[in-house]
């Protein structure tokens, strides 16, 4: 038992050390990620750029004017965006959960998407969250308690 307690520390701390955040320059964020910012926020400008460094994951996250957060993986490709003044700009959701909103949801923005490779979650200015699968069909909502 203290040998698997010893082991469960040692790992926990070698985890923390490998953690590491980087402040950057914006020109060192990937390309792609700054096309999708400047057609998401042509105006905006970058606030902090930073390397995430987590064991085996490395991501970009990005604070811009306007209490705008993104993040993006390794590659540039855009994974989440959180407003908190503000809506998340329709370029960042997929045409399909568009029209999905625009009917069921005609008088909500979107504050909040986060997406995988599976899943989009979004979150919209009442507080409610809605999922989609891969193929943009709502598979959950959580409505937001009041």
């Amino acid at each position: 038992m203290k040998r698997t307690a010893y082991l469960l520390v040692v790992l926990f701390l070698s985890l923390s050390v490998m953690a590491e955040d980087i402040e950057i320059k914006p020109e060192q964020l990937p390309e792609k990620a700054m096309k999708v910012i400047k057609e998401a926020y042509p105006d905006a400008k970058i606030k902090e750029a930073v390397i995430e460094r987590r064991a085996s994951l490395m991501q970009y996250e990005v604070k811009l004017s306007g209490g705008v957060k993104m993040q993006f993986r390794k590659d540039g490709s855009f994974t989440e965006c959180v407003c908190t003044e503000g809506t998340v700009p329709a370029v960042l959701i997929p045409q399909k959960i568009r029209v999905f909103l625009s009917k069921e949801f005609p008088q909500r923005e979107v504050v909040r998407i986060e997406h995988d490779s599976k899943l989009f979650e979004l979150t919209l200015d009442n507080g409610d969250e809605l999922c989609f699968n891969s193929s943009f069909r709502l598979i959950d909502i959580d409505h937001a308690v009041e």
